[in-house]
């Protein structure tokens, strides 16, 4: 006999133990069948990754079937075995049941749920397409109520009796969305509690908690005991962030909460910004041990993420598992876009020219000698800061940047002609983006017109600070804390954006896309977003222009967004680059609008260019061709 448990380890683990008399080659066979999921047992007990045991179901039913060995599940097992196959079933309805029309009564059953905001058609559609679903994804865009819908599928499942509380899981900067939704939402008002990490009191009579990914991964077995209490509905919002899935920390969390979660759902209006390997995770999620069932084979291989067959495969698999809602579908004004395309100034590109060719023949080594090295990541950071401030060079990364962005000083010698340049450089030029940043801003303060600067790095921030001084800036970066858990007195995300929303004087904003691109909604107070530099996060850039272009424009509104390249420099290849990745996320979600509401001009019909294997072969080729 072979018996089989769930059991509840650090992480929850399915434990293998080989009895008296079982087959020696059926043991053999689940140990290689199970090989990449096993993290630790003895001669007779293999203890499984729960995800890998569960996706190999049918080869352990073909190995008892092989071997006529006897197989005990336990009862932990056997109900959440039980609970799959339910999901499963009502999955495989969805497949091939006519769609009943969408909305019906819903709006009825929500009043009566004590639901108090009203829903529009398509919000409604949305949520009569996810109640059909056991678990489903909004992959609307970002503005178009995610979380609302969310909030009345909560406030249904709860009066329904298959729900009792709520927990989300989302960025920081979009607790505060979640907090005035729900009490706006929900009546009587929920109790509701954002969770600071371990010391953080969970009551038992919460109804809604807030957390974020990070805190998740730093206080699973809580979360995990919280969602035990009572039949829990699980919400990830901007769940792109869990792409990593189980070789991220945050995503083999989130994912090992999954089994624990009566409902769950996913959120995010960019769910896949690399191409179809980031639907891998939030799948898994939604539908653990069943994804191989939904995603095709090689969406599971990152490099071909970007294939347009695989695109096309992908997307058929997964669209009855989602519901979106296009920007054209919100009936927003169109957007604006400016490319501004400028020579660098004498010395800055110099510096960039010396800079690159001290960097060209690294370029030209290797995969595994580049990887070797480990120094590509790097070499991108400093060619983004020449194209934008070289100054930023010589002192390396702020504190405050994000942890991917993290790199010390360029190494000078002292002797090269990159170290004289350097050393000139501010006693001779202003950046050109600065000078134009300064005057778009001062122009717009002339109309009463604010406007929102979007840099990578904080340093670019908090020079464009000091400069920008006279217009009385608003900063948000990593540094600034959001008010929950911010120390008295201390400069909070929440106080810049309420200055410059409501302060007159306060005429310019200065961001980061990590700390505010998501969860963030300025579209009432600008209207205007330049863009001082960019990477190849393309969720980055999507989110960011979001927080300015929403539901509730008005029809006069024109929403303009300007892109600062500079010629010649990587500037270009991040905009080629990007422009790849979104016509690929609109094919993944059959979205052509995003295309034309993402990108300077419209080519919805334009083809995908050649995959390139990934971004860091993109800037290889951009170096190679400027030789």
């Amino acid at each position: 006999m072979i018996s089989a448990e769930l059991e509840r380890r650090e992480r929850p683990v399915v434990v293998l133990r080989r009895g008296p008399g079982a087959s020696a080659g059926a043991w053999a066979r689940l140990q290689a069948v199970l090989a990449r999921g096993i993290v630790g047992g003895a001669h007779d007990v293999i203890e499984a990754r729960v995800d890998v045991f569960l996706a190999e179901l049918e080869a352990v039913a073909a190995m008892r079937r092989k071997f006529r060995q006897p197989f005990d599940f336990g009862e932990a097992l056997t109900r959440q075995l039980r609970t799959l196959t339910e999901d499963r079933r009502t999955r495989e309805s969805v497949l091939t049941d006519t769609p009943e029309a969408e909305g019906g009564d819903l709006a009825e059953e929500l009043s009566a749920a004590g639901f108090r905001r009203s829903l529009r058609l398509f919000q409604l559609e949305n949520l009569a397409r996810l109640l059909r679903l056991p678990h489903g994804a909004d992959f609307s865009v970002p503005g178009a109520g995610k979380t609302t819908v969310a909030l009345a599928g909560f406030a249904l499942g709860r009066a329904r009796g298959q729900v009792e509380q709520l927990l989300v899981i989302a960025p920081i900067a979009a607790f505060q969305a979640w907090k005035e939704d729900s009490a706006a939402c929900l009546n009587p008002v929920p109790t509701l509690a954002v969770h600071g990490g371990p010391r953080t009191l969970i009551r038992d009579d919460l109804e809604i908690l807030l957390t974020n990914y990070n805190r998740v991964a730093a206080d699973y077995d809580r979360i995990r005991e919280y969602i035990d209490r009572r039949p829990t509905q699980m919400v990830l919002d901007e769940a792109h962030r869990i792409k990593k899935g189980e070789h991220g920390v945050h995503g083999r969390a989130v994912l090992d909460l999954a089994y624990a979660a009566r409902r769950r759902d996913v959120l995010t209006g960019t769910p896949a910004p690399q191409g179809a390997y980031d639907l891998v995770a939030p799948v898994r999620f939604l539908y653990p041990g069943q994804d191989h069932k939904i995603l095709p084979r090689r969406a599971y291989s990152e490099r071909d993420g970007r294939d347009p067959d695989v695109v096309a495969e992908t997307s058929q698999a997964v669209s009855r598992y989602f519901v979106r809602t296009p920007k054209s579908r919100l009936g927003l004004p169109p957007t604006k876009f400016t490319v501004e395309l400028q020579p660098m100034g004498q010395v800055q590109k110099a510096v960039y020219e010396a800079l690159e060719g001290t960097y060209r023949g690294e370029f030209t080594l290797g995969t595994k000698d580049r990887r070797r090295f480990g120094r590509l990541g790097r070499i991108m950071m400093y060619l983004l800061e020449a194209a934008t401030n070289p100054s930023l060079l010589v002192v390396g990364s702020d504190e405050h940047d994000q942890a991917e962005f993290t790199h010390p000083p360029f190494e000078l010698r002292g002797d090269e002609p990159l170290s004289l340049l350097l050393q000139q450089y501010a006693e001779y030029e202003v950046p050109w983006k600065y000078r134009r940043i300064q005057q778009i801003v001062r122009d717009a303060a002339a109309r009463n017109e604010k406007v929102l600067v979007w840099s990578t790095f904080v340093r670019n921030l908090k020079l464009l600070g000091d400069l920008l001084i006279d217009f009385q800036p608003a900063i948000v970066h990593g540094g600034v804390p959001p008010a929950d858990g911010a120390a008295p007195g201390a400069l909070t995300r929440d106080a810049e954006f309420d200055r410059f929303r409501n302060d007159p004087d306060c005429t310019v904003l200065l961001a980061n896309p990590a700390a505010c691109g998501e969860g963030v909604s300025l579209h009432h107070w600008c209207h205007h977003a330049v863009y001082l530099d960019r990477t190849f996060n393309a969720g980055h850039y999507l989110q960011s222009q979001d927080r300015i272009h929403r539901l509730g424009l008005s029809d006069d509104v024109e929403t303009r967004f300007t892109l600062l390249l500079s010629q010649g420099t990587i500037d270009e290849t991040v905009e080629g680059r990007l422009r790849e990745k979104v016509v690929v996320l609109s094919q993944l979600m059959n979205d052509p609008g995003l295309v034309a509401a993402a990108l300077p001009e419209p080519d919805v019909n334009e083809a995908v260019s050649p995959v390139l294997g990934d971004d860091e072969t993109a800037l290889i080729s951009a170096l190679a061709r400027r030789r």
